[in-house]
């Protein structure tokens, strides 16, 4: 089990985003400069080892209790060593003595530290942590590659069920309206997630117990080859559409993941890095991992235009399997 963003948000703002060893205080966030981003150099450290061989690993905690925030202590990479070598010296109550005299420090003492900020900010950090769950954003990789792969988009069913609840959900949020940038990331997100959903279901079907797949509408009983030819390209633009709408959600999840680390924390997603998508096989039959980003001019305040617009420019991405709005025979009418 990983830290949440609720609870790391809590200990950082708790923490003034300093060092909670005695005396040091040293900030933990550098500021960007011209050419570079923040750096982050503090630490969010277990005051009970998650492992019992740890540093005062001896404990009763349950797994979940471990990554709580009551157990989790915010310092310098220098310190963080300094503790954990020496843990005769910093027992566990020694440790949660540090903690709560340095988060009085700070509530008393630092002039930025704003009651109704942290708990705005406790707000976003748990719809942001609820959003990257109801979206599997940490399996996205895994359930995308079954709607990219095989020129047969499929969902699995558990994954289906929870995004067709995060456009609801998502629409209900009560928001702060402290961070406008990353509510109208996750509005991006819920227009694009919207239109992906509804193509793919004008076609799909189940598929045994557990699996959504897009019906081969192409397929007739009857040798008609002109028939057949013409269904057969409104399929293959069907798939297209629903794969490159599945390239544009993942463009939305990222842009969302940059908002959230551009003006809420820093340090969000850092280890696990952007959202990928793996598609193929192709005609060397390998597979493909690719980037998926709104670049340079992109990067508006809502950067997906809608389903008609989005068809037209969509191989203007930095990426796509499809365009136009319709399939390109002449011969064939759209349905």
């Amino acid at each position: 089990m990983a830290i949440s963003l609720k609870t790391q948000k809590i200990l950082w703002t708790r923490a003034g985003n300093r060092c909670a060893f005695p005396n040091c205080h040293k900030e933990l966030v550098c500021d960007a400069t011209g050419t570079d981003d923040e750096s982050v150099i503090g630490q969010v450290c277990h005051i009970v080892a998650k492992k019992p061989c740890g540093p005062r690993g001896d404990s009763t905690l349950s797994l979940e209790q471990l990554d709580e925030y009551d157990n989790l202590i915010l310092l310098c990479s220098i310190h963080h060593t300094v503790v954990d070598d020496q843990t005769r010296k910093y027992t566990v109550e020694r440790l949660r003595q540090m903690k709560h005299e340095h988060e009085s420090w700070v509530h008393e003492s630092l002039a930025g530290f704003d009651l109704t900020r942290q708990s705005d900010d406790e707000q976003y950090a748990d719809i942001i942590q609820q959003f990257c769950d109801r979206v599997a954003i940490d399996d996205w990789a895994g359930w995308s590659s079954w709607v990219l792969s095989g020129g047969q988009p499929c969902i699995a069913k558990d994954i289906h069920d929870k995004l067709e609840g995060v456009g609801g959900w998502l629409l209900s949020r009560v928001w702060p309206n402290r961070y406008p940038e990353i509510e109208n990331s996750l509005e991006n997100f819920r227009l694009v997630l919207q239109d992906f959903l509804n193509e793919f279901a004008k076609h799909s079907e189940p598929f045994g117990d557990d699996m959504f797949t897009t019906r081969k509408f192409y397929q007739i009983p009857k040798y008609n080859p002109q028939e057949y030819e013409r269904l057969l390209g409104l399929y293959e633009f069907h798939v297209s559409l629903v794969q490159d709408l599945m390239l544009e959600l993942t463009r939305a999840a990222n842009y969302v993941c940059d908002q959230v680390r551009d003006r809420f924390f820093p340090a969000f997603r850092l280890r696990d890095g952007v959202v990928l998508v793996t598609n193929g096989p192709y005609m060397d039959m390998k597979f493909r991992t690719q980037r998926c980003e709104y670049r340079g001019e992109e990067r508006t305040e809502k950067p997906y235009p809608g389903l008609e617009i989005f068809m037209s420019m969509r191989e203007q991405r930095d990426c796509s399997f499809g365009h136009g709005t319709q399939p390109e025979a002449p011969d064939i009418q759209a349905m």
